[in-house]
């Protein structure tokens, strides 16, 4: 067993199942579990959220409410793509995780990986990533919206290959529409990807498969260079299909032994809308996926056939 905290930072983009993973491990006495702490809505502390995920939080607050909300550091939408933390985010990251063994789900980090290496260097990093198809689909189609007699769902189904906007459940679209959509370009420009310009024969699944697939490289790259052995990558898909298995990828390296977890909750992961259109592989070429990262993700007929 290791003699030092090592903590565990889960690197995703939002709508990739962190809550999920965040649940079965808050489940080990261990570690103390906080679930996307650079959220702004933190800022209601010590109100518990509707999904009952702010326990670990609101006993940080209630230790001393003054200091806490000096150090509380959100990441607001304009930030999400920027290089690094500020200081104070640093700093606010920093105290939440020293009283000892700890795991964050961090949603807004996708350029960041190096500072919160600086912060947690021993930490085991996990890359949390949803196939992209299932991605796009969570904001295109999203299932937490009011719909009235079905409407909307009849609507966004009918114009999902086509839509160009109207999807910015979770802050996607701000961040390729607006005046973020900049800072947006340039940081994934730095992993070869271009963020599709904003008019009306570009569709908005081509955006989005543009981000998810600039967040992707980005964590591959820069997790597996400052981890090394103790970055672990694991699909939300493959989290749902043999959970047992990704858990111990990710425990190995923490030097802590994983105790029995409750999986009973887990459902198989949900695939995207129409996954086997073929619109979605051209779409993919389009974003700037490689052949081989088209192999992996979006395949041909052909090319799924022949794998094993």
């Amino acid at each position: 067993m290791t003699t030092d905290p090592r903590h565990i930072i889960i690197v995703a983009m939002r709508r990739s199942g962190t809550t999920t993973l965040w649940r079965l491990l808050r489940q080990d006495p261990t570690y103390t579990c906080y679930d996307e702490p650079f959220g702004r809505l933190l800022a209601d502390l010590p109100a518990e959220h509707t999904k009952r995920v702010r326990a670990e939080f609101i006993a940080r607050f209630n230790q001393d409410p003054e200091l806490f909300r000096a150090k509380f550091a959100p990441i607001l939408r304009g930030g999400e793509t920027t290089r690094g933390l500020t200081q104070e985010q640093a700093d606010y990251l920093s105290w939440l995780i020293s009283k000892g063994p700890s795991v964050a789900d961090v949603t807004r980090c996708m350029g960041k990986i190096p500072d919160l290496h600086k912060i947690a260097p021993e930490a085991v990093m996990v890359h949390l990533y949803r196939h992209p198809a299932a991605f796009v689909t969570s904001h295109l189609l999203p299932s937490d919206r009011k719909d009235f007699m079905g409407l909307r769902r009849a609507w966004n189904e009918r114009t999902f290959f086509t839509r160009t906007k109207g999807f910015n459940g979770w802050g996607m679209e701000e961040l390729t529409l607006t005046s973020h959509a900049a800072t947006t370009q340039a940081l994934l420009s730095e992993v070869d990807v271009a963020l599709p310009p904003a008019t009306q024969s570009v569709p908005a699944i081509q955006r989005l498969l543009a981000i998810w697939l600039g967040a992707f490289r980005l964590a591959q790259k820069e997790g597996a260079a400052l981890y090394a052995d103790r970055f672990v990558e694991i699909s939300f898909e493959a989290l749902c299909s043999d959970p047992a298995a990704q858990l111990d990828a990710i425990y190995t390296p923490t030097g802590y032994t994983r105790p029995d977890i409750n999986l009973s909750d887990l459902h198989p992961a949900a695939p995207g809308f129409a996954v086997t259109d073929a619109r979605w592989q051209g779409l993919a070429q389009a974003a700037g996926f490689s052949k081989s990262e088209l192999a992996r993700f979006f395949p041909s007929p052909t090319e799924a056939a022949q794998t094993p």
